[in-house]
Parts: structure tokens; C-alpha cells; sequence
């Protein structure tokens, strides 16, 4: 991580942060990061792959160490962030890989901007089979309960968010445990005032637009996994140029459950995507 260096980019009002691995004359290749996560929270991931790529990892709005989302938080702010540093950065044409909401994030940017894209993986997007409704009380009072407990996990000390998330994903690299406690501390809990973007059955409106080769990487639903053997199915129904992949007994952070089999999935996708440029 010497090599690696940190700037910012200006989109939409949000100065946005991002690292970055330092080798422009390598295929860009930009992570997006989940939901409360930060950039740095691909760490193990982009010490694997800096020797063959030029890995920029941002934080999005309102987490790391980005400006606040005081305009919004959608997806429509995310994709154009996202399009922003790619142009800015002059990335293109740009890997995208993202996990959740980054995937999500990734799949818009793909159908949107193409010209911007080579390729993308999605890590378990917010991809669900129910249709997308107004939030119920219940699901209210969920994003409500959701919030107090971040707010109260940021009153621990790091030490012990490190503790509590290394006994409770014994599987997890210590720069996963350590990334993501770090990042629970910089998330903007405010976000949850923002408008919260809803995903559920969107993908069926997307993928069938994905111009671009891509690799959808799915878990276990059981072992809190979002993408279901039924979605995912599909889905690739209707992506010609995608492929599914998925990891057994790993749940919600497939990367972080099962490392090795994550970067060799990914390595080997990026490795024969090249083979055919």
C-alpha cells in the first residue's frame, strides 16, 4: 500500500475521496463499495489485483471520507457521481465492480453510459423477485431501527468494533475486520434522512439493457445472501453477454466470506475479458 495515494474528485455539489493504486499505464479498473462501507473496504481485494490493474476505490456520498449527500442519496446521484469520477480520472473504458448498492450503482452506470464501460461484476446487488412498493410502516420503522443502531455503534471505540466484527465473521481477513469498522465509523448516519433508493425487481428494466460483457458473483440466500438462485437465473436470461457465478457458503460479502474464491473468480473473468479485447 506505499504506492497507494488518496484525491478528491468534485461531482454534484459532493466532494467526492477516493484511493487509488497508483499505475495509470494499467487497465483501470474502479471498486464500488456497499451500503455503510467505504472505499478502503476493498483493501485485500485491490492489494491482489494492483500488480495487473489500476484499482481507484471511491467512497460514495455521505460515507468515508466524502463530502455529506445534503442533495439526495438516489441512484440517479450515484450513477452520475460514478460517471464523474470515471471522466474526470479519464478511466474509460473502466472495469466496474461492485458489491450491493455499489453493484447496483454499476449495472445503472454500465446501461447508462456504455461508452464509459468495458466491463462489470456485480458482487450480490440488491436484486430481489418481489416488485418495488411504497415503504410500509414496518419496513419504516426497520430503516428507523437501522439508524439508531448505527448511531450507537459509532459510540464504540474502534477497538471494539474491530473485536465484535472479527469474532462475528471469523472468516473475514483482518484488513476486512478492520476496513469495515473503520468505515461504520465514518458513515454519515444522516444518509437515512436522504431519500433511500428502493431496489427489489429494477433489474428486470436493467439487465436486458447491459451492453457490455459482465459477471454476476451470487452467495447463499441462507447465509444472508440477497440474489436467489431464481433472480439470478433471470437475470442471465436476459444478459447475453453475462455469466453467473456462485461462491457456496458465502452470504451477503461474498469477498470477505470466501476471499481466495472471490479473487479467483474475478481475476479469472478480467484475465479472459482482456484475452478478447
Amino acid at each position: 500500500m506505499s504506492r497507494w495515494f488518496e484525491d478528491h474528485v468534485q461531482a454534484n455539489d459532493v466532494r467526492l475521496h477516493y484511493y487509488r493504486t497508483g499505475d495509470a499505464t494499467k487497465p483501470p479498473l474502479l471498486l464500488l463499495h456497499g451500503f455503510t462501507d467505504a472505499g478502503l473496504c476493498w483493501t485485500a481485494v485491490a492489494k491482489k489485483l494492483e500488480a495487473d490493474y489500476d484499482v481507484v476505490m471511491p467512497d460514495a456520498r455521505g460515507h468515508g471520507l466524502s463530502g455529506a449527500a445534503a442533495n439526495g442519496f438516489t441512484t440517479e446521484l450515484l450513477v452520475s457521481d460514478v460517471a464523474t469520477i470515471i471522466q474526470t480520472l479519464q478511466l474509460q473504458p473502466v472495469t466496474l465492480l461492485g458489491h450491493s448498492m455499489g453493484a447496483h450503482t454499476a449495472a445503472h452506470v454500465t446501461r447508462r453510459y456504455p461508452e464509459l464501460v468495458r466491463s462489470v461484476l456485480l458482487e450480490d446487488p440488491p436484486w430481489r423477485g418481489f416488485e418495488t412498493e411504497p415503504l410500509s410502516g414496518e419496513e419504516e420503522s426497520g430503516l428507523e431501527q437501522w439508524a439508531t443502531n448505527m448511531r450507537e455503534l459509532q459510540k464504540q471505540p474502534l477497538s471494539e468494533r474491530i473485536e465484535d466484527a472479527a469474532d462475528f465473521n471469523p472468516y473475514w481477513l483482518p484488513d476486512d475486520v478492520n476496513t469495515w469498522a473503520e468505515a461504520q465509523g465514518q458513515f454519515q448516519v444522516e444518509v437515512f434522512n436522504q431519500g433511500l433508493y428502493q431496489v427489489s425487481s429494477e433489474w428486470k428494466a436493467i439487465v436486458p439493457a447491459l451492453p457490455r460483457p459482465g459477471l454476476l458473483i451470487t452467495g447463499d440466500p441462507v447465509r444472508g445472501a440477497i440474489v436467489t438462485p431464481g433472480v439470478a437465473r433471470q437475470a442471465l436470461e436476459t444478459w447475453p453477454a453475462g455469466r453467473l457465478i456462485n461462491i457456496a457458503g458465502a452470504g451477503h460479502s461474498i469477498r470477505r466470506d470466501r476471499h481466495q474464491d472471490f479473487v479467483t473468480t474475478v481475476r479469472r473473468f478480467l484475465e479472459k475479458n482482456n484475452e478478447e479485447k
